[in-house]
């Protein structure tokens, strides 16, 4: 496997890096081509890729400005909810378990994620342990970390929620790609941040192999929504459609997985405000 570039470094200071894992299995590369230009074909009606990889930088900006290394020590409720927002798992479950929390463990939390010392995944499991929470809200705090690190520093973090692999259920976007992997019985991948670095530094080899080279960690994120996304449809009526509001429309799915989904009419809210059982 291709070693992609070093990364820029950890937030403002400090460099990190993440090796890519070997696969335990092998991605296939006419699937990805296929993808590619059907994702393409599909988002030519909603602005093309371009406007999507310009949202994703808007996203990664707005994460940016709200979470540097000075700023986040001193980071409200007010300034986190608009980054909740664009979560996708994390909007449906999380906000009442973050207004329990209340701002300073929100901060202290933040901050020892994206800017302590010691490997990704400690800090990424220091993180889900500090906040109280149980059951389904306390798996979605490892999509609350996983948007944070890699939105606050794209090149450096891949995206780790588990839409892009889960393997308590052995499922997500990582799968989508193995020839047959829906019959598969057992995908041994494992979840560990060299895993997600391992599957990106895969995508990231396929688009330079179709003379692809910029905007890698927007159209990475890309790539993963839409092969999640053709999973989703193939589930028909099952109860992964109904978290999509019965949503038929695929570039729709796209930016809702993504967090880049348009605003709703009236400045309403997307997080809510009420537990989920």
């Amino acid at each position: 496997m291709a070693q992609p570039s070093k990364p820029q470094g950890r937030g403002e200071g400090g460099g990190e890096y993440i090796a890519p894992a070997q696969l335990a299995l092998t991605l296939d590369s006419g699937i990805f081509s296929r993808g590619f230009t059907a994702m393409g074909n599909m988002l030519e009606s909603s602005g093309g890729t371009e406007s999507y990889v310009e949202a994703l930088k808007a996203k990664a900006a707005q994460f940016q400005a709200v979470l540097s290394r000075d700023h986040v020590q001193h980071l409200t409720l007010d300034e986190l909810k608009p980054l909740v927002e664009r979560m996708f798992t994390v909007r449906r479950r999380l906000w009442p378990v973050l207004q329990e929390s209340g701002e300073s463990l929100l901060r202290d939390s933040i901050a020892d994620l994206l800017y302590a010392n010691g490997p990704v995944a400690e800090r990424m499991k220091r993180f889900e342990s500090s906040i109280p929470a149980e059951g389904k809200t306390k798996r979605a705090l490892r999509d609350l970390a996983a948007e944070l690190l890699h939105y606050n520093n794209p090149e450096t973090y891949p995206l780790m929620t588990r839409w892009v692999w889960d393997q308590g259920t052995e499922s997500g976007a990582m799968r989508e790609f193995i020839a047959g992997g829906d019959h598969l019985q057992e995908v041994p991948f494992g979840e560990s941040p060299e895993v997600f670095e391992g599957g990106r530094a895969w995508i990231r080899e396929q688009l330079a192999e179709m003379g692809v080279y910029r905007d890698l960690p927007y159209l990475t994120d890309m790539m993963l929504a839409f092969q999640y996304s053709e999973y989703l449809r193939a589930m028909a009526e099952g109860f992964l459609r109904s978290d999509f509001g019965g949503q038929s429309d695929p570039a729709e799915q796209i930016r809702k997985l993504l967090g880049i989904d348009s605003p709703r009419r009236q400045g309403a809210s997307r997080v809510k405000t009420e537990t989920l059982h």
